[in-house]
């Protein structure tokens, strides 16, 4: 029987990996005049299995064994990309909201970061000052 029980929880899973692709959260990049558009979705997956055996164990002995499984993909907004900063439009809203709408500020903090690192880094050499 855990055999067979495997078999069918291996299918059930399978399946839901083909479901649950990269694609499937962070879709594919799509330009709109000078911007990106990135769509980004919310996955919900569950699944569930059993089965059992009669308790004969002659060659006569039956299997049944069920199972099922379920995914929903959520849209939760758009990264857009302008060619200087990043932004988060959301589709609606939600508790994590003001989390993924943190993340494109922090990202233009961390380049400005960089441009000021590396700056500061050219200023406090003094042979490329002269």
């Amino acid at each position: 029987m855990p055999t067979r029980i495997n078999e069918l929880l291996t299918s059930i899973i399978g399946q839901l990996k083909g479901i649950a692709e990269t694609e499937s959260i962070v879709g594919k990049p799509i330009t709109f005049g000078d911007k990106m558009l990135v769509p980004v979705s919310r996955l919900s997956v569950g699944f569930g299995a059993g089965g059992g055996e009669d308790e004969s164990k002659g060659v006569n002995s039956r299997f049944g064994g069920g199972g099922g499984g379920g995914a929903k993909v959520e849209p939760v907004g758009f990264i857009i990309y302008d060619g200087d900063s990043f932004s988060f439009l959301p589709t609606t809203k939600g508790k994590f909201d003001g989390i993924i709408e943190a993340i494109p500020d922090l990202i233009n903090k961390i380049k400005q970061f960089k441009k000021d690192s590396s700056v500061e880094s050219k200023d406090d050499n003094p042979k490329e000052n002269k």
